[in-house]
């Protein structure tokens, strides 16, 4: 993914510097109790150009202090990649890291409500990690004899539980060391604002500022191709924006493919229903983040084709024009690169 990425030091390729050197040159240490050592020597880094400090003054350092910051949240992504951890997650922020980390006090709430039984068991005594949405919607189905629809709406929207996946990845960003841990919502947006920043500080009159603004555009586009839920582009700067975007959607677009090509090979009667409809529901899923990715109001610079489009949404057949369902008043996405 990386390996056509421009490089500021073609001496030492990227993953190859010598420990000691610089800032970035650290010794990989070794951790014990189960945690995972430092990020491995084989990760890959981006490095951007650097100016001396008497070139340029103010503008100068602080476009430096914009680099190093974006290369230190750029090497944790990388490092979390050759982990194999999922690197970025745009949607959770550190109040979601502490509702699943933090115990409130059982005196804070009613016995009833919905806080109290994802914390604490029937008996009063604390759980080891609190039940994420679909265990309290499973809860509320077998004690309460709620629908499961119901079920699920209640702990989506009247409690702070969150959905399995997301709970795993904070408990387990929480447990990873530093250099590999991925960014959360604050850190994201913190890499975007340093490449942005890098860009606007970089106008592109020197070899250098052209080099790091060719980075900065491969970075964004990277960082598009890395998340499987649809983000809308966080930066500022529209060239980095429009990079981010298109690399995003063409990343969405190959996991619905991906998604069919496992959904027709997992046959029924090869692997059973339970993998045929695991594939179809996450080709489902990915069309909506296309949808998503797609919509005018997101990103008004992709236009939908007008002439009529026929998809299957949900299992019915739905006409749309310009992006419109015919026949109801609100938006609906054409997938036109579905069919």
């Amino acid at each position: 993914m990386t390996g056509d990425l421009p490089n500021a030091h073609g001496a030492l390729p990227i993953g190859r510097r010598i420990a000691g050197q610089g800032c970035h040159g650290a010794m990989p240490q070794a951790t014990g109790g189960g945690v995972r050592a430092a990020a491995p020597a084989h990760a890959p880094r981006i490095r951007f150009v650097y100016f001396p400090s008497t070139d340029g003054g103010e503008r100068r350092m602080a476009c430096h202090q914009h680099l190093v910051r974006a290369e230190v949240l750029l090497a944790r992504v990388l490092a979390a990649c050759a982990a194999g951890l999922r690197p970025m997650a745009p949607a959770l922020d550190h109040a979601a890291e502490a509702r699943a980390m933090v115990q409130p006090p059982r005196e804070l709430f009613h016995a009833a409500t919905l806080e109290y039984r994802r914390w604490f068991d029937a008996d009063g005594s604390a759980r080891v990690q609190p039940l994420t949405q679909e265990a309290l919607a499973e809860q509320l189905t077998l004690v309460d004899g709620l629908s499961m629809e119901d079920a699920r709406h209640r702990a989506a929207h009247r409690s702070h539980a969150l959905p399995t996946a997301d709970q795993a990845w904070l408990i387990d960003r929480r447990n990873t060391p530093l250099p590999q841990r991925p960014l959360n919502q604050a850190e994201f947006h913190a890499l975007a604002g340093a490449i942005d920043g890098a860009w606007q500080t970089c106008p592109g009159s020197s070899h250098g500022e052209r080099a790091n603004r060719q980075i900065a555009l491969r970075v964004a586009a990277m960082l598009g191709g890395l998340l499987d839920e649809y983000t809308a582009a966080p930066f500022q700067v529209e060239a980095l924006a429009q990079a981010f975007a298109q690399r995003h959607l063409v990343h969405l677009r190959q996991i619905i493919e991906s998604s069919r090509q496992a959904e027709a090979s997992s046959g029924v009667l090869l692997t059973g229903p339970k993998a045929w409809f695991a594939a179809k529901a996450a080709r489902m899923h990915a069309e909506h983040q296309i949808g998503l990715c797609m919509s005018p109001s997101a990103f008004p610079t992709l236009r939908l084709t007008t002439r009529p489009v026929i998809a299957v949404v949900g299992g019915r057949l739905r006409t749309f024009v310009h992006g419109w369902h015919r026949g109801t008043p609100r938006a609906e996405v054409a997938f036109t690169a579905l069919g």
